[in-house]
């Protein structure tokens, strides 16, 4: 089993606010402290949900450190996301969809 949270954050080093992790997660219906299977539908469009965030992410500095991404990284998270929504049966949803409450 796995922590959502923690899960959701290690898909990537990228420093994703807590506060999005969280919406995402409880938009998919689950809680960031539950323990979750990989195989469970609601964590992997929440998984497929950061990806697409992080295809839309800026490039930051955060304690001396600089995270950006090439655009052939955020096509792939977008790859990624787009074959997770498709296993589970959903469109690819307009990047508003991401940003509409989710601060970056």
């Amino acid at each position: 089993m796995l922590i959502v949270s923690e899960s959701l954050k290690s898909i990537n080093a990228y420093p994703i606010p807590q506060e999005t992790i969280k919406e995402i997660a409880e938009r998919r219906g689950i809680y960031v402290s539950s323990e979750i299977t990989q195989e469970d539908r609601r964590f992997k469009l929440a998984k497929a949900d950061v990806l697409l965030w992080l295809s839309l992410a800026p490039n930051v500095s955060q304690d001396g450190i600089s995270y950006s991404f090439t655009d052939e990284d955020k096509r792939n998270f977008r790859i990624q996301a787009r074959d997770m929504y498709n296993d589970c049966g959903e469109e690819f949803p307009k990047p508003s969809y991401i940003f509409r409450s989710i601060k970056v």
